[in-house]
């Protein structure tokens, strides 16, 4: 009995070793460095092409430093395969072995999310965008205004479309609405706002959507 209670410890032990490091978030720095711990920001800034983000550190499951166009930047992956891509402004603070250490974004390779929180709300619209980032939002207003072939503006209410989607060898935006009907519109310069589900509220210029998708 003695053996198999000393048995049933050791095992336990190392599952419990093995599920803490598991379960830990890992991060691994340019030096190859790798730590594993738990990440102590609530929140990190992302310069993106279409403007800057507050992206919540809850719903990221892996950060990456990639080269794009022989540029370094930084890849933001979360929940529902939401993509966020730009240059990190947020150093990271990193708790190991009970102790924090602070890390300069030069420094960072990858981070990589032991959990990663589901989206609840904020799933109104899936947008593209034309350098491969997409998420979930809401838009902040309820309707856009678009131009015609008549001359005067056409104000269409975001509940009745099904999409917007830019047309690239037509630079124009194919607007399908919900009865089937479609609009060509010229909405270069035109903004919408939009609050990703991941993230704070952003103005966002057509120039860089690729696809609105209206859910």
């Amino acid at each position: 009995m003695k053996k198999i209670s000393a048995l049933s410890i050791f095992i336990f032990v190392i599952i419990f070793i093995m599920t803490g490091a598991v379960s830990a978030d890992q991060i691994e720095l340019q030096s190859g460095e790798k730590l594993r711990g738990e990440v102590q920001n609530q929140s990190l800034s992302l310069q993106t092409a279409y403007g800057k983000l507050n992206i919540q550190q809850q719903y990221l499951s892996k950060i990456n430093k990639e080269l794009v166009n022989e540029e370094e930047i930084f890849v933001l992956r979360a929940s529902g395969n939401n993509r966020f891509s730009g240059q990190l402004l947020t150093e990271i603070r990193f708790m190991a072995n009970s102790s924090e250490r602070v890390f300069a974004v030069s420094e960072i390779r990858s981070v990589d999310f032991s959990a990663s929180s589901a989206f609840d709300e904020n799933k109104e619209i899936t947008v593209r965008l034309k350098n491969g980032d997409l998420f979930f939002a809401s838009t902040v207003e309820d309707s856009i205004s678009v131009s015609t072939s008549l001359g005067s503006p056409l104000k269409i209410s975001y509940n009745n479309l099904l999409a917007i989607e830019y047309l690239a060898d037509e630079e124009s935006y194919l607007i399908k609405r919900k009865d089937d009907s479609e609009i060509k519109s010229d909405l270069k310069g035109q903004k919408i706002i939009v609050w990703p589900a991941a993230a704070e509220i952003v103005e966002l210029k057509f120039d860089y959507i690729a696809k609105i998708n209206f859910n």
